[in-house]
């Protein structure tokens, strides 16, 4: 049976941005659907605090598994995926990258253990991969969410004008996500 993971970003939690909304959508058609929260802050997101909570997760993770992630959860889901030896179906990462983008460095010290150099064995483990980038980010540069892509030969996405794809770029809701459910 197919099933969906929601993770969110750094500073986040399961209960922004376009992920309720989301959550609700895939359970209005009957599918099974896990919103994670995932510790955040200083001395909390790590690599290792976050992969215990998708190990708690990992027997409903198989090939037919959909993900939706949003900012640094790509990164991590393709480290978790590689470290893992998993298999998974289908990859939807939402402004997504693998490099220090060094506007705050809060975020830089908590996302500084997500960061993997292997990211290409990710495309064997992943049957389908998409990737939504704006041309407009706040956060990261356009040219570091393309190469991100292009590292994983996925198909790209490009909306104009959707900043972070979060509550402050208008995003409570991410209809065209929904044509990957």
């Amino acid at each position: 049976m197919k099933n969906y993971f929601i993770i969110h970003g750094s500073f986040g939690s399961s209960q922004e941005n376009w992920f309720p909304w989301l959550e609700y959508k895939i359970e209005a058609i009957g599918g099974k659907v896990e919103n994670l929260d995932f510790p955040i802050g200083e001395n909390n997101q790590n690599y290792h605090n976050w992969e215990m909570v998708l190990n708690s997760q990992k027997r409903f993770i198989n090939e037919e598994t959909v993900f939706f992630c949003h900012s640094i959860s790509c990164i991590f889901l393709i480290k978790y995926c590689i470290r893992n030896n998993l298999k998974i179906g289908k990859a939807v990462f939402v402004s997504g990258f693998n490099h220090y983008f060094g506007i705050d460095e809060n975020f830089d010290d908590v996302n500084c253990t997500m960061y993997t150099t292997q990211i290409k064995q990710f495309k064997n483990l992943c049957n389908e991969i998409i990737c939504y980038y704006s041309n407009n980010d706040p956060y990261v540069k356009l040219e570091k969410l393309k190469e991100f892509a292009k590292s994983l030969n996925a198909k790209e996405i490009v909306v104009e004008n959707a900043g972070h794809f979060n509550t402050a770029s208008g995003y409570r809701e991410f209809k065209d996500l929904l044509k990957h459910i």
